[in-house]
């Protein structure tokens, strides 16, 4: 019996250690350099639980985008230096996208951001004209407009994107919805900030997102962003597994 507990001992430190070497360091994992006063709150998103063993989601660390793009098609970028802490700096290379409008509601947005997400899913899965079916990729983005006034406020409506692979970037199907487009977006400059976790996030917790993100990147860093509109990435499918979200502004020319 006493061997038999020491072996489970030695088994779940190497799985411990494994899953801490798995996880990578915050750098990263967020993709930039977090600023000092914001690291504690970092360690408190583990719950000192490593991720692999973590069936609730208690850890909150972020999936790494080069793990992401290992396994699912991602929307080629290019990764710049940032002129502070806090946030990253990136290029999304022009590219199309299927797009969708989602509806300014005061009621039921959630409602409605499921049916514009269903609308391209639908668009992916056969219902274009072609019937052809489009792998997944990620970002999935949702413009919001804003205003970033005293207070940071999200509006409820905005659009959807799905990125269309390389394959399909020359000449993509064409939707048979009405409400699904294609849409190229041109180059674009983002400053981001990264969380991950299992939560179901609510407006206030993207528009604290973003105040962050406002403070490190505009008030400290001297950037210049499009005030009027937000950009939300999410990279995994919600409730499964290890997430990456993003809030991102773009960088005004």
């Amino acid at each position: 019996a006493v061997v038999s507990t020491q072996r489970t001992g030695v088994f779940l430190l190497l799985l411990f250690l494994s899953c801490q070497a798995k996880e990578g360091g915050w750098k990263e994992l967020l993709g930039y350099e977090e600023c000092q006063e914001q690291k504690a709150e970092l360690e408190s998103w583990t719950n000192g639980i490593p991720w692999c063993v973590d069936p609730l989601g208690l850890n909150e660390k972020p999936k790494s985008l080069s793990e992401i793009c290992e396994d699912i098609e991602c929307a080629e970028f290019k990764q710049l230096d940032s002129k502070s802490c806090g946030y990253g700096t990136r290029t999304f290379i022009s590219a199309k996208w299927v797009a969708t409008n989602i509806p300014d509601l005061d009621e039921d947005w959630r409602d409605a951001f499921t049916a514009a997400f269903r609308r391209l899913f639908k668009y992916i899965t056969g219902d274009n004209e072609s019937g052809e079916r489009i792998a997944m990729t990620v970002p999935v983005l949702h413009r919001y407009t804003m205003s970033t006034g005293d207070d940071i406020d999200v509006g409820k409506g905005g659009r959807l994107y799905f990125y269309l692979p390389k394959k399909h970037q020359e000449s993509p199907p064409v939707p048979t919805d009405k409400a699904v487009f294609v849409e190229e977006l041109p180059a674009m400059t983002v400053f981001s900030r990264t969380f991950g976790g299992l939560r179901s996030m609510e407006e206030e917790d993207y528009e604290e997102q973003f105040a962050r993100l406002h403070n490190v990147a505009v008030e400290r860093g001297g950037e210049r962003v499009e005030e009027d509109v937000g950009w939300v990435a999410s990279y995994t499918q919600p409730r499964i597994g290890r997430q990456r979200q993003e809030v991102m502004f773009v960088r005004k020319e």
